[in-house]
């Protein structure tokens, strides 16, 4: 058991060091994911807050990885509302801020589908698409 899950970890490893960006949409994913499960425990103060703590690791690992120097403005952007969402989500302590968690969930949401769109899809088109945008989004990380 102990080596099938090495080799799986492997992998994974293996496929985030060779495709980057996927792994940008799994930190998205990773923090919606935690912010979804926070609305739910909403009610349970050390549920809440573990949820609330993982989705602001999360979030700070998206920050941490974006490129000033490549990224520009776009990235200037993106640190300054990763700040945002962490500073908000550091204030819920329950039902009173659940629209700290809702908006949150909004923005992380959008900025994945944008992910998707503009680099996910190009990374696949990349042969027959010449797409500044894309390539102007993958300068960020």
């Amino acid at each position: 058991m102990y080596g099938a899950v090495v080799n799986a970890y492997r992998k994974t490893s293996l496929s985030i060091i060779q495709e980057p960006e996927k792994a940008v949409k799994l930190l998205f994913e990773g923090a919606i994911k935690e912010l979804k499960l926070a609305k739910e425990d909403i009610n349970e103060p050390l549920k809440l807050s573990r949820h609330i703590g993982k989705a602001i690791a999360i979030v700070g690992e998206l920050q941490a990885g974006l490129n000033f120097e490549k990224g520009g403005e776009a990235a200037e952007f993106l640190n300054g509302l990763y700040s945002a969402i962490i500073r908000e989500l550091s204030k819920v302590k329950g039902k009173e801020e659940l629209q700290i968690i809702e908006l949150s969930i909004k923005y992380l949401s959008e900025l994945k589908k944008i992910w998707e769109e503009c680099v996910l899809n190009s990374s696949h088109n990349q042969e027959n698409i010449n797409d500044n945008s894309s390539k102007s989004l993958k300068t960020v990380i």
